[in-house]
């Protein structure tokens, strides 16, 4: 079976198209740069140090998305939504020169069906909304929710399913895509960040080609540094993350 992580020969270890940063990608819109409403930035310092690091990797628009969980962090629409225009400006006033959105990252809970869900959610390009399940199990109600979100209109993408270990049957995802759930892949999850059960998982879901887009999931710092040293030493895995196909580009603003 072809392999999407082969090994390579010594001659061709460091290909000639291997991209030497993520500008392939052009898009990110699954990141933590808001600065005290989650577990990302803390402070508008922390979220201008993120954000230049983004844009020097290449990136021309960043759609962030802040977690929207009951038990954890107390956001919705106007408060993500006010917060997000602070940063906007602040950000616009240093004058780096990238496109800013904002999002939010749902977990899928009974809480977000009964009073998440109803009131609208923040959404971007083609009506998506980035989803996430727990990392202990599905939802009982997963397809319900799943129904739900699509029936008022919207698009699911389900963020990082190489991190959800319970799940390692890849024709679960393949089957949820047939639904018109889309996945997003975390670069750092190739990188070998959060283990080598997940980076494994990663390399089979590339491998058949269940992944539609790849962001970053930026928090902090140390998420930024790793990103920039699996750029400089992994070119074999970055010429083929290049070639694979991901789809952020339709999500720059002259492509919409």
């Amino acid at each position: 079976m072809f392999s999407f992580f082969k090994k390579k020969s010594a001659k061709d270890e460091i290909p000639v198209n291997a991209p030497t940063d993520l500008s392939f990608l052009g898009c990110d819109f699954h990141s933590h740069l808001i600065p005290g409403i989650d577990d990302g930035a803390a402070t508008i310092e922390d979220s201008l140090e993120l954000i230049r690091g983004l844009r020097d990797k290449g990136y021309q628009k960043l759609i962030t998305t802040p977690h929207v969980q009951l038990e954890f962090y107390d956001n919705n629409s106007a408060k993500i939504t006010k917060h997000f225009e602070a940063l906007k400006k602040f950000i616009a006033d240093q004058r780096i020169g990238i496109e800013l959105e904002v999002g939010a990252e749902y977990y899928l809970d009974n809480f977000f069906l009964s009073s998440v869900l109803p009131d609208g959610l923040l959404s971007f390009g083609k009506n998506y909304v980035l989803v996430e399940v727990s990392m202990a199990g599905w939802p009982r109600n997963f397809s319900d929710m799943i129904f739900s979100i699509q029936s008022l209109g919207y698009q699911p993408i389900l963020a990082h399913p190489e991190r959800y270990l319970y799940e390692e049957d890849i024709k679960t995802y393949l089957d949820l895509k047939q639904k018109g759930v889309l996945m997003q892949m975390n670069i750092l999850s190739v990188a070998g960040y959060y283990g080598k059960t997940v980076k494994t998982l990663a390399e089979q879901l590339l491998e058949h080609k269940v992944y539609d887009f790849c962001c970053s999931d930026l928090h902090h710092v140390r998420h930024l540094q790793s990103i920039y040293k699996f750029i400089n030493t992994h070119p074999g895995t970055m010429a083929r993350l290049n070639d694979y196909g991901f789809k952020n580009h339709s999500l720059l603003s002259h492509q919409l």
